[in-house]
């Protein structure tokens, strides 16, 4: 125990500079407050021995560390810069991007990130004196902390900063002439938006830009309005077309519509008012070239959350939030050469957060030459003109990240336009989008919240059916569009690239998905699983989660190491329509214990004290790919007790009455999914015609009876890793683990003893052993499906009314008969697997639907 910590009482209460917790200390290494809690409990090496005298911290995570010195020790700049130097390792190990060396009458700010001294807004060094009891201060770090990174040094000019406000207003006036969707405000916005930002920027020259325009307002004409819309039309934005030319195969740029501007590109009559009103506010706001990078996302939620429909909503909003904690996991596979990927980019955030603060590390300037060093790929379906929208967003967005390059650049902007195009696509060439075309190998990393179960995915199977490249591409058959989108991002990952995609728990959980789950694990090593609560994402009650793979050199590769799996009851922002700011944010957590994680998967255990995280045995993933109840559902591998002490309980079930209705038509739209894929294997008329033959179990089996030997007893005292099977129906009738086995063959076993006797299982090849209650059907002629039979004999089985008094033994199951299927006197194999596929799939049916009752009776709601 510390003895400082204990003196100054800072365990349990310590000071305070605004919400944040300030440790002014200098006696207490980095171990010890490591072991009391208050910052991360991880190995930091040889610095932990360490003393930092001050720290400044929120949920265990280090805001600012402050060096203190007396005067004699801070008179010039060598003794200033090794002030800094002692303290800049001890910083970025400890995660902090401020740093703050003073002797109390002085001040020194420095960029961990950079190593450079911290500037001001008019970009001169900043000197303000560090006082913990200075009420500015807090705002001073807020600031801080919020605009420095590995490019910039400087504390953002708050007025450029996010012109939201700007945004809604401009909406308002587009939607009160208009009566426009608030996805065509967006559009319209995001347009004049483009003119008035590269006006700015001076891309666009004289006659051209944003001031020439304003200015022929004043030229004496019949109808000024009129006329300057009419400019607009026919000359400002061919200009913009001509400086970005659009895509030949997608027909997109930067600009592609407004509400200002009819199809045939004249000025729209009657709108001349409003428009010159719209551009009077951009006049006024002043200038945008030092626009925020998060502007755009937050532009999307401000004027689609109230309104836009649930059909489109996907495509444009994945929180900002989850979007970094994503990016974040991710930044050590970024780097030059690799080829990323989001199949479903929407507006591009997946793709462009990556590069945002390393910018100029990714695309060389040379000659006047733009030279990618990595490449990104986002894809958008684009069947219908709605839909097209995303990708001239994306685009629009990405000049938004390109604004420095291009302003030292003005004279590249086809340069520009071309990585653009290249970089989002729309996919028009069918209603597959992304899926029409199967890629394998491709891609180092893939991003992305793809779209999740719609009423529309058997339209998308039909039309997989009609290409006979892409039937031999799609082979698992999962449910839903997430299901395909899975299949195509394990199939386009390279191998030894990695994957990290929001997905819904129906991936996770359903019955017909168990063979996507096999397909995850024989083709990828699991690396993460991260639970999300509900409305995570706005209006999609839907639950879901982050999943981590990395894709592996092949099948035979085995997985070794264990899995990290976190509960997140927040994410840093509320889940409700105002996307409120609030303190707790689990998922950053996981983000950071995820990267400690990656370090050192096998002992990562032993240090890690977060009870939101625990480290899972690869074997518990494998053997629960096909359990009935919660499969890979991660909350189910903690207690009850466990999950109602972090706020799991209740909290992620609780729906208000709004929310009804869209729960229902996730329902709903599962259901109509699992019809859509069975309607078709249920056929029988060709079952019907066939010929059958009454055959007794004598016959064809030989019946082989238990070892009464293996009790409860005996299975403690010979501990192994071979299996018992029992009459136990639970968890696959699995006894125990025993150190030998008696069996090692294909078979069905029949449960003999309980309330569940006479209950039949198919078991695979494997090395096991079954006790007194259970026997063993292994089949002695040819020419016999196992999967048939065991259907077939657990409808016999359910005439004969076995249960623990009347039990099924030898004696009484030996001279039973069922039906086999016939052809020329012989088996008929391939009747007994047709037979046998439509059973399977009329089980998945019973189980989703089962799944599906359950999510539904245990709701909860609120009426408020």
């Amino acid at each position: 125990m510390s003895e400082e910590l204990l003196q100054k009482d800072l365990i349990k209460n310590p000071h305070k500079i605004g919400k944040w917790n300030f440790y002014n200390i200098g006696a207490t290494n980095i171990n010890a407050l490591k072991k009391h809690n208050i910052i991360r409990s991880i190995d930091y090496g040889k610095h932990e021995k360490k003393k930092p005298d001050a720290l400044i911290t929120l949920n265990k995570n280090v805001i600012a560390v402050i060096e203190y010195k007396t005067p004699t020790q801070f008179k010039t700049n060598a003794q200033k810069n090794k002030a800094i130097k002692q303290e800049i390792e001890v910083a970025k190990i400890l995660g902090s991007k401020i740093i703050i060396a003073t002797d109390t009458k002085e001040s020194v700010w420095v960029n961990t990130k950079t190593g450079n001294r911290i500037k001001d807004k008019e970009g001169k060094e900043l000197k303000y004196l560090f006082d913990p009891k200075d009420e500015k201060i807090v705002n001073l770090i807020e600031k801080i902390n919020y605009s420095i990174n590995e490019l910039n040094d400087n504390i953002k000019p708050k007025k450029l900063v996010n012109p939201t406000d700007l945004a809604k207003q401009i909406w308002q006036d587009i939607w009160s002439v208009s009566g426009a969707t608030p996805e065509n405000c967006l559009y319209t916005f995001v347009e004049l938006f483009i003119f008035k930002y590269l006006s700015d920027l001076k891309v666009l020259g004289q006659g051209y830009n944003f001031k020439h325009v304003m200015e022929r307002y004043k030229y004496d004409t019949e109808n000024p309005n009129e006329e300057v819309l009419e400019y607009y039309a026919g000359t400002i934005r061919p200009k913009i077309k001509e400086l970005f030319p659009r895509n030949e195969e997608d027909k997109t740029t930067i600009i592609n519509g407004t509400i200002f501007v009819s199809k045939d590109q004249k000025a729209v009559r009657g709108y001349s008012t409003v428009f010159k009103k719209v551009l009077g506010k951009f006049e006024e706001y002043g200038l945008l070239e030092n626009i925020d990078y998060d502007f755009k996302s937050q532009l999307f939620e401000s004027f689609l959350k109230e309104s836009i429909s649930k059909k489109n909503w996907g495509q444009f909003f994945t929180p900002l939030k989850v979007v970094r904690a994503i990016v974040e996991m991710s930044k050590e596979e970024i780097k030059a050469g690799s080829i990323i990927c989001d199949p479903a980019c929407g507006v591009g955030k997946f793709l462009l957060e990556p590069i945002v603060t390393r910018l100029k590390d990714f695309y060389k300037i040379n000659k006047k030459i733009i030279t990618p060093k990595i490449t990104i790929h986002g894809f958008d379906k684009g069947f219908d003109k709605d839909e097209q929208k995303t990708i001239i967003l994306a685009k629009a967005n990405m000049l938004i990240y390109f604004s420095d390059l291009i302003k030292e650049n003005s004279g590249l902007t086809k340069d520009f336009s071309k990585i653009f195009n290249e970089s989002f696509i729309l996919k028009t060439n069918s209603i597959l989008g992304t899926l029409s075309d199967p890629v394998e190998n491709k891609y180092d990393l893939i991003l992305t919240n793809p779209p999740y179960v719609t009423s529309g995915s058997s339209n998308l199977k039909e039309e997989i059916k009609k290409d006979g490249e892409l039937i031999n591409y799609y082979k698992i058959n999962s449910l839903g569009v997430e299901g395909l989108f899975m299949e195509w991002i394990i199939r386009a990952l390279k191998p030894g690239g990695k994957a990290f995609v929001v997905i819904p728990d129906g991936i996770l959980n359903r019955q017909n998905d168990k063979h996507l789950r096999k397909f995850i694990l024989d083709e990828c090593f699991l690396d993460g699983l991260i639970s999300l609560p509900n409305n995570t994402f706005y209006r999609t009650p839907q639950k879901t989660y982050i999943l981590a793979v990395t894709k592996k050199n092949g099948k035979t590769n085995i997985q070794k190491t264990p899995v990290f799996t976190y509960l997140v009851s927040e994410i840093g922002e509320s889940r409700d329509i105002y996307r409120f700011d609030i303190e707790q944010n689990d998922l950053q957590n996981a983000v950071t214990l995820f990267s400690f994680f990656k370090g050192s998967k096998n002992n990562f255990s032993k240090i890690n004290t977060d009870k939101r995280c625990k480290i899972q045995n690869i074997d518990n993933f494998i053997k629960n790919i096909d359990n009935p109840n919660n499969a890979w559902l991660v909350e189910s591998w903690w207690t009850k007790k466990e999950k109602v002490q972090l706020g799991i309980i209740d909290k992620d079930k609780v729906f208000k009455m709004s929310e009804i209705p869209d729960l229902l038509d996730n329902v709903n739209s599962n259901i109509l999914n699992l019809k859509n894929n069975i309607v078709s294997s249920l056929e029988t008329e060709n079952i019907k015609n066939s010929n059958f033959k009454q055959i007794t179990l004598n016959d064809i089996f030989h019946i082989k009876s238990g070892n009464s030997k293996i009790t409860k007893k005996f299975v403690e005292k010979n501990k192994g890793n071979f299996v018992v099977y029992s009459a136990n129906t639970k968890e696959k009738g699995i006894f125990g683990y025993i150190n030998t086995f008696d069996f090692n063959v294909e078979c069905i076993q029949i449960t003999t003893n309980g309330v569940y006797a006479g209950t039949v299982f198919y078991r695979k090849k494997h090395k096991f052993s079954i006790n007194g209650d259970a026997r063993l059907l292994i089949k002695k002629v040819e020419n016999l499906d196992y999967k048939f039979l065991m259907h077939q004999i657990q409808k016999v089985f359910l005439t004969h009314n076995f249960n623990w008094q009347n039990k099924p033994t030898i004696a009484k199951i030996k001279n039973i008969k069922i039906r086999i299927p016939v052809k020329n006197k012989k088996f008929d194999i391939d009747k007994q697997k047709e037979i046998a596929k439509k059973h399977i799939a009329i089980e998945n049916m019973r189980h989703t639907l089962e799944q599906e009752l359950k999510n539904i009776t245990n709701l909860k709601f609120e009426i408020s």
